[in-house]
């Protein structure tokens, strides 16, 4: 019932900002990281910790775009949210920012500063 009532209002929120926007939008919705119910928080054991996290799970997160002109092509496969921003000020503010290396790295609570590339 949360997720239902959570999809209402989201669903609701979007559609007022596209309906409402002086200028037509760009909406972005994203997750910081997807769900933990592989995470291994607890043991301090830094190596333990990482080989027993499903880091893949941990990594996926809801990447949504709204585009008012409907023009994807710049999205790809595997974008992270280090180059969303990138794409968007590319395609509608007339940059040239080059697209950096989407990876993704991992690091445990006890750890928090010690970070793994786990992007394979």
């Amino acid at each position: 019932e949360q997720v239902a009532l959570l999809n209402k209002k989201l669903l609701a929120t979007l559609d007022a900002i596209v309906q409402q926007s002086p200028d037509p939008p760009i909406v972005i919705l994203q997750g910081d990281h997807g769900p933990g119910s592989g995470l291994w928080w607890g043991d301090p054991n830094y190596e333990r910790s990482v080989e027993r996290t499903d880091t893949q799970e941990r990594m996926g997160i809801l990447n949504a775009y709204y585009f008012p002109d409907r023009d994807y092509r710049r999205l790809y496969e595997g974008i992270t949210p280090v180059n969303t921003f990138r794409v968007i000020f590319n395609q509608y503010f007339g940059t040239a920012l080059s697209l950096l290396e989407d990876r993704s790295y991992f690091s445990t609570w006890h750890h928090p500063y010690r970070l793994r590339d786990v992007t394979e």
